[in-house]
């Protein structure tokens, strides 16, 4: 019977030292999760502040494209405009030319008509 006993105690032992040694892995992979879990959101952070970045450059250049855009757009709309005055400037001043030319012949047949009562 001591035998046994002192098997059992042995076996005891070894028990003990099992439990201390999953106790001692759990405690590592507890280390471990915890150690990937803020890796994770680190890794995750990191990832947003990017995104956010990138998010920024893309609304910037956004903007930046449309004030180009706008700026185009400006300038053909006012050489357009500048193309269309000097029409009608070249226009106005032909009119004006031919209302010239036009009114010396007028003159005499409205003098004509009015003052010498002579039929045009």
């Amino acid at each position: 019977m001591s035998a046994q006993k002192a098997g059992h105690g042995h076996d005891d032992r070894k028990d003990e030292n099992l439990l201390q040694l999953i106790a001692l892995k759990e405690k590592e992979l507890e280390v471990t999760v915890s150690a990937a879990r803020q890796e994770a959101a680190a890794l995750l952070a990191r990832a947003r502040a990017e995104a956010e970045q990138i998010l920024q450059q893309a609304r910037e250049e956004a903007a930046a494209l449309s004030r180009q855009h706008e700026e185009r757009l400006a300038a053909e709309t006012a050489q357009i405009q500048a193309q269309y005055h000097a029409r009608a400037q070249q226009e106005v001043e032909a009119l004006r030319r031919q209302a010239a030319a036009h009114r010396a012949r007028a003159v005499r047949l409205v003098v004509d008509r009015v003052v010498r009562g002579r039929p045009a």
